[in-house]
């Protein structure tokens, strides 16, 4: 499934359904509707990841339309016609979703978004192994370390700096970050059977929670390997390495 099966899929709980951002297939009623009704939106292809080919488009103060594709330079247009037909050029015939824009936590003007993992342990179970904060690059608008040429941060100190957050508040974040993400897992696993799941959120600058994005293939393990402090690496490769010896040890004895 692209990124809009799965919207739907993880749409039908309610639960998460509250944290997901308005989004829809890309055609010009929905991405005029969209940008009409939240001021800025992302175009996303359907089968990409990682913030590959990720547009932004937006009305700025001024009443000018502004385009952008991850780090390029920004380009003004002058109608919607006229921002519509430069999106539908950058998407190139391919599949692609339009999604309102959340107003994200910025610290030092970027914005970032919080990476939860979570991995099956040696009983098979989802475990919360860690989460962190991915700071976009400068002049990105993306948040894909990688990509956008942004940084890992722990997560205390971007809530701290981003927010204002007292610890009791910063620990609260954390609990329904936690919380929402075995929701996740546990509706994945009606679709797909993974061993690691990389959940992205947005956080805005109400602290309000918002489902970015569920990476089930392969997500990166390195963000969390740059952290000064690296107890959550270790302890993801540690439940995957448990994971994978009782698997093997089932797999045998079978």
């Amino acid at each position: 499934m692209g990124k809009w099966e799965l919207h739907r899929f993880y749409a039908q709980d309610a639960a998460i359904a509250r944290h997901m951002p308005a989004a829809a297939p890309l055609n010009k009623r929905s991405f005029l509707r969209l940008l009409t009704q939240y001021g800025s939106v992302y175009v996303k292809p359907n089968y990409e990841h990682r913030g590959a080919g990720i547009m932004k488009a937006w009305r700025n103060a001024e009443g000018k339309y502004i385009f952008v594709r991850v780090r390029g330079r920004r380009t003004q247009l002058r109608t919607l016609d006229d921002l519509y037909a430069r999106v539908r050029n950058g998407a190139a015939g391919r599949r692609h979703i339009v999604q309102r824009t959340i107003d994200l936590a910025q610290i030092g003007g970027r914005r970032y978004d919080v990476r939860v993992m979570m991995v099956r342990g040696g009983s098979g179970a989802w475990q919360y192994v860690g989460m962190l904060a991915k700071v976009a690059g400068p002049g990105s608008v993306v948040t894909n370390v990688s990509r956008g040429r942004g940084y890992a941060l722990a997560i205390e100190p971007a809530l701290s700096r981003s927010l204002g957050a007292q610890p009791a508040r910063i620990a609260a974040i954390k609990r329904q970050l936690v919380h929402l993400s075995y929701r996740i897992t546990r509706r994945f696993n009606s679709y797909k059977y993974s061993a690691q799941i990389g959940i992205d959120y947005g956080v805005d600058k109400q602290g309000r929670i918002w489902l970015i994005e569920v990476n089930f293939d392969y997500p990166s393990h390195v963000l969390f390997k740059r952290l000064a402090d690296k107890t959550m690496f270790r302890n993801i490769k540690r439940t995957l390495a448990d994971y994978r010896r009782i698997q093997k040890r089932f797999a045998w004895h079978g």
